[in-house]
């Protein structure tokens, strides 16, 4: 936070070695910004490539019980316009901020809001006026049980589940087809939860136990592979579960609930992981609000693999190849969920005149669903990626 305040200092005194942005907000001084203005930033910052004056403007955004618990950020990165959905929490005594949602070239769900802007859980844009609350989407009154749905869901991340997907395909019609594929060398562990996990823990877990191949003592006294037929395994035994159960305590932070939120896995890994001796350190794989496939693509193909933060999602279960027509199957879950990557397939169609006219990629994870295992991830429709970082720890 340091480095960062001291880039905004120099922002706005308009340092000359300073070049890649140059800030102009209605505030005249780099005091004026507070913890949350400062989050902000340095989240914007980090992800955008576009150029230019950053200005912006924020107003509150409240709870079920109308009390603010975050911030609607509307902004310009130079000629480039965009909104941000920030929340706050409370956790171990201090206050927790987290970008929820981040778009370039569209204008908030709120922009219509009349009343109150509610904000509780992922995708949801409630308004409340006339002692009532207001889905913002369709216009619907919200009623009680419904609301309290959406408190319980929150801003944590669950777990799909099987008895959630429902079966979409897609269809392409090609002339030719290129079918590029990567993979880290023996994929990742293949865990599932315990009692009282999230599939946030399972994802921690995986990492811990991927990890644990080249730092030993990340688990102590555990040789996380075995050997058959020359290939290396990795075991799925009570020694890798516990490591879950481990990180569901280390993960949750304030009043019990369930669920995990990103920051809570930020906060649980790099515990677990410095309380080993070792370093844990993350990198977004997003870029400008979206997933930069190019930094997991680089990531994976170094041997990081990539936890994928997911508000819904689609699980790839095939394609079916028929006379120039691909029909791709896939199960859509609209549950929130984390699951890790490893590997990519990606697929160019060309027409008769070998133009492209279409590329389908996904991405290979471990998904924590005993359904898929380690599956691929249909990233060209029907997920929506909230946050991707790249883990390292070493």
């Amino acid at each position: 936070m340091k480095k960062f305040l001291g880039l905004v200092i120099a922002l706005v005194l308009g340092i000359t070695s300073v070049t890649t942005f140059f800030l102009q907000t209605t505030p005249v001084s780099a005091q004026s910004f507070d913890e949350a203005d400062n989050y902000f930033l340095e989240f914007v910052l980090s992800d955008t490539t576009f150029q230019g004056e950053i200005d912006f403007t924020h107003t509150p955004l409240y709870d079920d019980q109308l009390n603010v618990n975050g911030r609607e950020y509307n902004f310009t990165v130079g000629n480039v316009g965009g909104y941000a959905l920030m929340t706050q929490f409370y956790g171990n005594g201090n206050v927790f901020y987290e970008i929820e949602e981040l778009f370039y070239n569209k204008v908030s769900p709120f922009a219509g809001c009349n009343g109150l802007p509610i904000y509780i859980t992922h995708n949801v844009y409630l308004e409340y006026k006339d002692q009532g609350f207001y889905n913002l989407t369709s216009g619907a009154l919200v009623d009680g049980q419904t609301l309290l749905e959406y408190k319980t869901q929150g801003f944590n991340y669950f777990g799909g589940a099987t008895s959630s997907f429902t079966e979409v395909q897609d269809t392409v019609n090609f002339a030719t087809k290129n079918t590029d594929e990567y993979s880290i060398e023996y994929d990742l562990p293949d865990l599932g939860a315990t009692s009282g996990s999230s599939c946030a823990n399972v994802a921690g877990a995986v990492v811990v136990v991927y990890y644990d191949r080249f730092y030993q003592n990340l688990i102590p006294d555990y040789d996380p592979c075995f050997t058959f037929a020359g290939l290396l395994f990795y075991k799925e035994d009570a020694t890798a579960l516990e490591v879950v159960t481990e990180l569901s305590q280390l993960m949750l932070i304030g009043e019990p609930h369930a669920g995990t939120t990103f920051t809570e896995f930020q906060y649980g890994m790099q515990t677990y992981v410095e309380r080993q001796g070792y370093t844990y350190t993350s990198n977004s794989v997003l870029s400008n609000g979206s997933l930069n496939f190019n930094a997991y693509k680089n990531a994976v193909e170094n041997d990081i693999p990539v936890a994928l933060f997911l508000t819904n999602f689609a699980m790839m279960d095939g394609t079916v190849a028929d006379n120039g027509v691909d029909t791709i199957y896939s199960k859509y879950c609209p549950v929130s969920h984390v699951v890790v990557g490893c590997g990519y397939r990606v697929d160019t169609y060309y027409n008769a005149n070998n133009s492209v006219i279409q590329t389908n990629r996904y991405l290979k994870v471990a998904c924590g669903l005993t359904t898929y295992g380690i599956g691929y991830l249909n990233i060209n429709s029907r997920t929506t990626i909230s946050k991707a970082i790249s883990i390292q720890i070493n």
